[in-house]
């Protein structure tokens, strides 16, 4: 195992709360203890080592952590191991925390994902709806203030289209067209 020098001056770190079935209890880690634990199994890594404790010791060595909140992996409630992961804390607990992050990275992986996923719904159902806006906008008839607007350009068009004087009577629904062109209507 390599240990860094870092890892000699941190902190304890609470990194699961796991439980295992009564036949498969494991022994404390502590100090002194040496009680068979099945239930609330706390994996701490202090000094660069992963170890397990019982409630009791884990709650009378590493306070501070109970105050702090909870385990890197998973919550404050146990995990059940299964057989396979029973056998990884008795036997490679490091890999058994591997196994661990990697549910974890793939977790917040596809919470990443969820979020992009939603993001993009919502930016599209937005979209939808502005060119919805769009559409009714269109559809809807120019004002008599826009047609004044861009009478003076359309009565021009109609001028030199059709060779007729627009301020004639007759000529004013082609003004009113050429204005709706005009106003992308």
């Amino acid at each position: 195992m390599n240990v860094h020098m870092d890892d000699l001056f941190d902190s304890p770190e609470l990194l699961a709360i796991v439980e295992v079935d009564q036949a498969d209890r494991v022994v404390c880690q502590a100090p002194g203890c040496g009680h068979s634990v099945y239930k609330r199994i706390h994996v701490v890594r202090q000094y660069g080592h992963a170890s397990v404790f019982g409630s009791d010791c884990f709650a009378r060595l590493f306070a501070d952590i109970v105050r702090a909140g909870h385990p890197r992996y998973g919550r404050a409630e146990a995990r059940l191991l299964t057989a396979e992961e029973r056998a990884l804390l008795a036997q490679n607990t490091e890999r058994l925390l591997a196994q661990f992050e990697t549910e974890r990275v793939e977790a917040l992986e596809q919470q990443r994902l969820l979020r992009e996923h939603e993001e993009s719904m919502r930016r599209a159902e937005a979209e939808r709806a502005q060119q919805a806006r769009r559409a009714a906008e269109l559809r809807r008839p120019p004002s008599a203030a826009e047609i004044a607007s861009v009478e003076p350009e359309a009565k021009r068009i109609v001028r030199e289209r059709f060779q007729v004087d627009p301020d004639q009577a007759g000529w004013r629904g082609l003004v009113v067209i050429e204005a709706r062109k005009l106003l992308g209507r």
